[in-house]
């Protein structure tokens, strides 16, 4: 043995370098992943961009025009009554045609035939009256979000006498003046076949007396059906 030299010395270098060393190597390890796993992750995220809209308008001027073509019938609210002897019929029906003009207007025209007797047994009254319209059906958003099928109803209306007889003696047939309503009415939500009514107002009823009006009274019901 040299002198100076301790033998505890060369044990705990064995013990510095076999032991020590890797354990401390593994302590600075740990904690460094350790730290790591303790700081929060921030994902950025990219704000999403607005992808242009490429699905097809609808284009109502490219629909057929034979699409838009709708036809109908309309009714005039029967009256039958007996009342002191006398007796009252009436019944009037004819056919309507409409374009659409915009997915919810349509514009068009009708013909209605009416007959009227009233009367007492050998006094009657006797009319045949062929009806011209022509009209305009309106559909609103508002409406419809009140009411479904509520729409706008606009007419104009010219009667030519076919017939006419007074009290059993027969007059000669003239043509009356025309008559203008306007109103509205529920059914059929727009541009779709089924049932409509129509509430009226003769809007001239009161300043043209030569207006034909069975009903005496300016208003008007009409019961319908568009079948396209």
């Amino acid at each position: 043995m040299k002198p100076g030299h301790r033998p505890g010395g060369f044990f705990f270098r064995i013990f510095m370098k076999k032991y020590l060393f890797p354990l401390m190597l593994l302590a600075l390890v740990s904690g460094s992943r350790a730290a790591q796993a303790q700081d929060p992750i921030v994902i950025q995220q990219e704000p999403v961009r607005e992808q242009p809209d490429n699905r097809p308008r609808f284009d109502w001027r490219a629909v057929p025009a034979k699409e838009k073509i709708r036809y109908g019938l309309d009714f005039q609210t029967p009256q039958l009554s007996f009342f002191g002897g006398s007796s009252v019929f009436m019944i009037g029906a004819g056919p309507r045609v409409g374009y659409r003009v915009t997915p919810s207007t349509t514009a068009g025209a009708g013909l209605g035939f009416t007959y009227y007797t009233g009367g007492i047994r050998g006094y009657r009254d006797r009319l045949s009256l062929l009806t011209g319209r022509l009209f305009l059906q309106q559909h609103l958003p508002f409406l419809d979000r009140v009411i479904p099928g509520l729409y706008l109803w606009g007419e104009a209306e010219q009667i030519q006498t076919l017939g006419i007889r007074l009290l059993g003696v027969k007059q000669p047939n003239r043509m009356f003046d025309t008559g203008f309503y306007i109103g509205g009415g529920y059914g059929a939500p727009a541009g779709e076949p089924g049932f409509t009514m129509n509430v009226l107002y003769m809007v001239n009823y009161d300043t043209n007396p030569n207006t034909f009006n069975l009903f005496n009274s300016p208003l008007v019901i009409r019961f319908g059906w568009w079948f396209k």
